[in-house]
């Protein structure tokens, strides 16, 4: 039976509740009035109507996907100088491959991450068994979470609630990573609110350009006589004009007009307009909210061929790597017993990311062979490549035999050498 995230308990009577994402001072996510009036426009702009904007969509996509095709890992620390993977710990294979039963790994965090990053932070429900082993984690879409709030006790709680009931949960009973916070260490900001200004600009450039060939006056050109026409002479040369020189069969056609008639063409450049580059402006300005390069929302002007692989590896550095530790975090904090903290912590593994191309990896996995801090064996699981077989020296590390202390140098100077640097 598929598992109900509300079956357990509901909240006690009389406790407070509040509108979804009534946090910060800004409206509910389901309060459209309040919304226009907080953008100070018609439109109302939450996190599924930024999703309509394509920079947005793009960012987003971008981000989650990659994010979630990262393998996240526990690892151990041993004797404090080594870390291996924890391959036996149940939560190892949870977060590595199947958070539930339903979910692959992969659409987890893409959901996860896409919650992050377009409300005010990302939950999900821990399930433990009866020795407090965390054995599934399921998604929680922000819109239905009311909290993070606190008991008088100092008990931190969110409450649940959507169609089929609500329920509240405990600290260590819910993953949750936080938007951007700084006026409050318990209310974090909504980015899109944050960013509204920027997300409805692209938005009415868009509504503008669509509605200037879809529902606006739109005419080709207009027809100028020195005089007057009455309405028979009217109808006529409009409908002259209709049957003779309208439509693709006609194009090209003299046009023949009486009386000074004259034709003059409408200019639609919308370039001239400045709409095709407000929305340039929009998409860079959308690619500033995420921390997104340009070039990777398909927006090509200022990439070349130098810079672009540059670009791709601070979006490596600057986006995914932050996002990543917020998440690490947030896992060491609420799946982790404080024992199991001692030595257990998960790593999201963006190796892959940085490798470069072919001539970059295979001077970097050169430099860490010949100076002794890779061996074979650790290049190969890195290209996804078994070990070598057992005996060839695959776990072996090694150095340049040319590299030898700076005391011995005098030992390995040629004896001839030796004589003409004494006299």
């Amino acid at each position: 039976m598929r598992f109900n995230l509300f079956r357990r308990r509901a909240p006690d009577a009389g406790t407070e509740t509040r509108p979804r994402d009534a946090v910060a001072g800004l409206p509910a996510v389901g309060n459209d009035a309040g919304w226009a009036a907080f953008l100070g426009g018609s439109e109302v702009l939450d996190g599924l109507t930024a999703l309509k904007i394509a920079a947005v969509f793009r960012c987003v996509d971008l981000i989650s996907k990659t994010m979630a095709s990262l393998p996240v890992h526990l690892f151990e620390s041993v004797d404090g100088a080594r870390k291996d993977k924890a391959t036996r710990h149940p939560l190892y294979s949870l977060v590595l491959r199947l958070p539930n039963e339903y979910t692959t790994a992969y659409d987890f965090w893409q959901m996860y991450v896409a919650n992050m990053l377009l409300t005010r932070g990302a939950f999900a429900k821990i399930v433990r068994n009866a020795r407090g082993e965390v054995t599934a984690l399921w998604n929680i879409p922000t819109a239905n979470v009311t909290g993070p709030d606190q008991t008088p006790e100092g008990t931190r709680y969110i409450t649940v609630t959507t169609s089929e009931g609500s329920e509240t949960l405990l600290a260590g009973e819910y993953l949750y990573v936080p938007n951007f916070r700084y006026d409050s260490d318990r209310t974090p900001k909504n980015p899109i609110a944050l960013a509204a200004k920027i997300l409805g600009m692209a938005n009415d450039v868009n509504s503008l350009s669509a509605s200037a060939f879809r529902n606006g006056v739109n005419p080709g050109g207009f027809l100028e006589t020195p005089t007057g026409l009455s309405d028979k002479a009217y109808n006529r040369l409009a409908e002259d004009f209709q049957k003779k020189y309208a439509g693709v069969q006609n194009a090209g056609k003299f046009i023949i007009l009486e009386e000074g008639t004259k034709a003059q063409m409408v200019d639609r450049d919308l370039e001239k307009a400045q709409a095709l580059d407000a929305r340039k402006f929009a998409v860079t300005e959308i690619c500033r909210v995420f921390g997104v390069p340009p070039h990777l929302c398909m927006d090509l002007e200022h990439a070349t061929f130098t810079n672009i692989e540059q670009q791709s590896l601070e979006f490596v550095r600057d986006c995914v790597n932050p996002n990543s530790v917020r998440i690490e975090q947030a896992m060491f904090r609420d799946l982790l017993t404080p024992r199991e903290r001692e030595r257990f912590f998960f790593k999201f593994n963006t190796n892959g990311l940085l490798r470069g191309d072919t001539a970059a990896r295979v001077a970097y996995y050169n430099s860490a062979r010949q100076n002794g801090w890779l061996n074979a064996d650790e290049i190969r699981a890195l290209e996804d490549m078994n070990p070598l077989p057992e005996g060839q020296g695959g776990d072996v590390y090694t150095v340049n035999g040319n590299m030898i202390a700076l005391s011995n140098v005098p030992l390995n100077i040629p004896k001839g050498a030796q004589k003409g640097a004494n006299t």
